[in-house]
């Protein structure tokens, strides 16, 4: 009979062979489809999509994406939004099509479209980081369940980690490969298309092209030798382009790069501090969302501002919001700088597990900290092995979503974006602590490397 000592050293020499590595990867794709199966079926009743909605009207957005052509809401389907990017009502429309408003087939389609995303995750890993990391990450993100939960309920950030996992694998073989041409025109097209997603990826082109010419400052000689960063600038900015122009059109001349929400969510973030100051932790569902509501709609009007969009206005209207926002923002700040500073500190934490209200925020923590413990686990083993700079612009990703989010607004869902950057930092340091300290048995696979 096998110890728990001989069955974890069989498990890691097996996941490192490159003979059982297809099997491995279909079963690890067979848990990742019937989790999520279950999930889907085990929360049935408590879907949004059930009663017709979908979390931030998305499906609102596919819907007259279709019928009438251009990016809008219900309440005048026919009057274009920049309150969101294109990228995740484009992958809805066809399921509109499709499938008409029949939701529960458009969330069965996003649980394939996101087991998909876990292939992917696991042959591009692979060619990076070996075998064994690359099935230790399909792992973590197969049973993560708020990935899970989210994707179910038809949420924006199904389309962002494919693209987080190509843009990681791209900037690794950049950084091996930095005068291959191809390169930066597809790393290009990712940003571009990561930026359309959400507007908190625009300034990751800049400090990871930084980072990585600092890197290959020995091998930048001139001038000449930095077109391959200024490639991947025009094609990321080229790809941004054309929505940027659509939205200075439809506003009548304001410069909205991808979407007019930035000083919002940061008034969010401080309606919600003061809902929990004034009400406490433990209010009822939907409790929260009434309040904030309340006090937009109060600022609104003392702005000037209606609290609804006239029909051939709603382009204007987002601005308008956006711009009261910003003005009740900075008065917030000159008026109470220590209560917004408590508001903001505490989104360090609040990245990562914050909910609706305390209740569901207990049951965010108890699933992250399972997720995010192991990933600190794997940090520290790559480490104490010397393999941390193998993930460097994973963790550096990591670093500036967290940082861009802190000031703004911090949510634990927001996070989940970087669900597969986790996944290959417990994956590789596992990699690493199986070759590095866990004998030959454990490294040496019949006709495998013996090292990564």
């Amino acid at each position: 009979m096998l110890t728990v000592r001989e069955a974890v050293k069989t498990i890691l020499r097996d996941v490192a062979d490159p003979k059982k590595f297809n099997r491995l990867a279909l079963v690890v794709l067979g848990i990742a489809l019937a989790v999520r199966l279950l999930v889907f079926a085990a929360f049935w009743n408590s879907w949004e999509w059930r009663t017709g909605g979908t979390p931030d009207q998305w499906n609102e957005l596919a819907i007259n994406l279709v019928d009438y052509h251009t990016l809008g809401y219900s309440s005048a389907p026919s009057d274009p939004s920049v309150l969101r990017g294109p990228i995740f009502p484009v992958l809805l429309a066809p399921l509109y099509i499709l499938f008409s408003d029949r939701y529960w087939i458009w969330s069965i389609a996003l649980l394939l479209f996101d087991t998909g995303t876990c292939f992917l995750l696991i042959l591009l890993a692979r060619k990076i980081l070996g075998e064994r990391a690359a099935l230790l990450a399909g792992i973590f993100y197969a049973l993560n369940l708020p990935i899970i939960y989210y994707t179910a309920k038809i949420n924006q950030m199904t389309t962002m980690m494919p693209m987080v996992i190509v843009w990681w694998y791209l900037f690794c073989l950049w950084e091996k490969d930095y005068f291959r041409g191809w390169i930066p025109w597809a790393l290009g097209l990712t940003s571009g298309l990561m930026i359309l997603n959400k507007t908190v990826y625009l300034p990751v082109p800049i400090i990871c092209s930084a980072v990585l010419v600092w890197i290959k400052r020995s091998e930048i000689s001139g001038i000449r030798q930095l077109t391959p960063v200024l490639i991947y600038f025009v094609i990321s900015i080229g790809v941004v382009a054309p929505w940027t122009y659509r939205n200075f059109v439809v506003t009548k001349g304001s410069l909205v790069p991808v979407q007019a929400y930035a000083w919002q969510p940061f008034v969010q973030n401080v309606l919600f501090y003061d809902f929990e100051q004034e009400k406490g932790l433990d209010a009822p569902d939907g409790e929260v969302i009434k309040y904030v509501l309340h006090r937009q709609d109060e600022i609104l009007i003392a702005h000037g501002v209606a609290q609804n969009p006239t029909p051939g206005t709603r382009a204007l209207w987002d601005v308008q919001c956006e711009k009261a926002f910003a003005d009740a923002s900075m008065k917030w700040i000159k008026e109470n700088p220590t209560k917004i500073l408590k508001a903001k500190v505490a989104n360090i934490w609040q990245f990562w597990v914050r909910a609706e209200n305390w209740r569901k925020t207990r049951l965010f923590i108890a699933m992250q900290t399972v997720y995010l413990g192991a990933a600190v686990f794997g940090g520290v083993l790559m480490l104490r092995f010397g393999k941390i700079e193998r993930l460097k612009f994973g963790l550096l990703l990591v670093l500036i979503l967290w940082l861009e989010h802190c000031p703004v607004w911090a949510y634990g869902r927001l996070s989940l974006d970087l669900v597969p950057i986790l996944g290959l930092l417990l994956g590789l340091g596992v990699d690493s602590w199986a070759t590095m300290r866990g004998g030959e048995k454990w490294a040496k696979v019949p006709g495998g490397p013996t090292s990564r």
